[in-house]
């Protein structure tokens, strides 16, 4: 599907209850006013992270998310490529390689385990969709992912990144990085706006990106639309993060 093909920070209030909306590319998504608590997990509280098994329980399933059918990418069974990490840190500029990491649903760090998913409205093909990655670090890698996006986001607004030509995905990039308010999730939370291009004349599409620590795991949301501004649909936000709390 074409919104898809291109899947594998800043903070403001939120509004509590009430009728929920998707988080909208440019506008402030809504949130509990009650932040997520850390897992509490034996791995998580010593900041080892999670395994894969133990990531692969806190993914998503068509019973968390009704309407929606779950296409599991990565992880649950299937290869998980450690070696992304080489294209990410080949990628030009480099002060904004977190930033193509992120928008990759992933970061420059080694993890200990990584599940990326697609979550497609089971009504409509081409509406309500996004694409979730969730990766495990230790504590601390998790912590300076994190620190590494929040300080590269404001030097990327005007930069075309994308890897070096020698590696996988050199003819995928994004440009037009534009941090969105948002807040209210997890232990710390960005998100930003972008265009996915495409060399040879493919066709730029605007992404919207959320990026969530809860504790040492990072759940990336990214939802991309070439017909109107990309949405993130608010209960795959909370039924991910309910299973991370």
């Amino acid at each position: 599907m074409l919104v898809l093909a291109g899947a594998c920070g800043a903070e403001s209030g939120d509004d509590a209850g009430g009728s929920r909306k998707p988080a909208t590319a440019g506008s402030t998504s809504s949130a509990s006013s009650t932040p997520q608590q850390a897992s509490g997990s034996p791995a998580s509280e010593a900041g080892k992270g999670l395994d894969q098994k133990g990531l692969d329980r806190l993914a998503l399933t068509a019973h968390d998310v009704p309407g929606y059918t779950v296409n599991t990418v990565t992880g649950q069974g299937s290869p998980v490529d450690h070696d992304v990490l080489t294209t990410y840190r080949a990628v030009t500029p480099a002060p904004c390689r977190s930033v193509y990491a992120a928008a990759q649903l992933g970061g420059l760090h080694d993890f200990t385990a990584h599940v990326s998913q697609d979550v497609v409205s089971a009504s409509d093909d081409l509406g309500q969709h996004a694409s979730v990655g969730l990766t495990s670090y230790t504590l601390a890698n998790a912590r300076t992912v994190m620190t590494e996006l929040r300080a590269a986001l404001p030097k990327c607004a005007t930069a075309e990144m994308r890897p070096s030509a020698a590696h996988p995905g050199a003819g995928l990039g994004y440009s037009g990085t534009q941090s969105r308010s948002v807040s209210g999730y997890g232990d710390e939370t960005l998100a930003f706006d972008a265009t996915q291009v495409v060399n040879g004349g493919g066709p730029s599409i605007p992404v919207t990106v959320l990026v969530v620590r809860q504790d040492s795991t990072i759940a990336t949301f990214l939802s991309l639309n070439p017909i109107q501004p990309p949405t993130i649909p608010q209960d795959i936000v909370d039924a991910q993060l309910k299973k991370l709390a």
